[in-house]
């Protein structure tokens, strides 16, 4: 025999050798198509979930409100006859992006009170917002 050549097989071993050929390819041919399948659905799967996810997530941030970054400000105010912590509050807070139970917390935060006792004539630093 010549080199680089191979010797075709003949008879009943070439045909049984052929045949295993032809239905292993089917079955490749089957395997490979089990795969597409499983692979586009799950890609299909995967899709759904993550427009789910994003529809949820823009759900989320759907009902927070655009409001453009405030600064805070500090000045000090007189303690007025009648005032507490409560009504000053209510007069700062607006524009604030805390509540007023917050607002008040940081009211005693900045002032450095204990509780919630303020005095006529004294001084309190207020945060407001711009």
């Amino acid at each position: 025999m010549e080199k680089g050549k191979t010797a075709q097989k003949t008879g009943i071993t070439a045909f049984i050798e052929r045949g295993e050929r032809i239905r292993t390819r089917g079955r490749s041919r089957r395997r490979l198509l089990t795969y597409q399948r499983k692979l586009l659905l799950s890609a299909a799967l995967l899709l759904i979930g993550m427009s789910i996810g994003g529809f949820m997530g823009m759900n989320v941030f759907a009902d927070e409100a655009i409001a453009p970054k405030l600064k805070p400000y500090y000045t000090s105010i007189r303690v007025e006859e009648g005032d507490s912590l409560w009504s000053i509050a209510s007069r700062y807070f607006a524009e604030s992006p805390m509540d007023i139970r917050e607002y008040i917390y940081e009211l005693k935060r900045i002032n450095q009170l204990t509780d919630d006792t303020i005095h006529t004539g004294h001084y309190l630093m207020v945060v407001y917002y711009k």
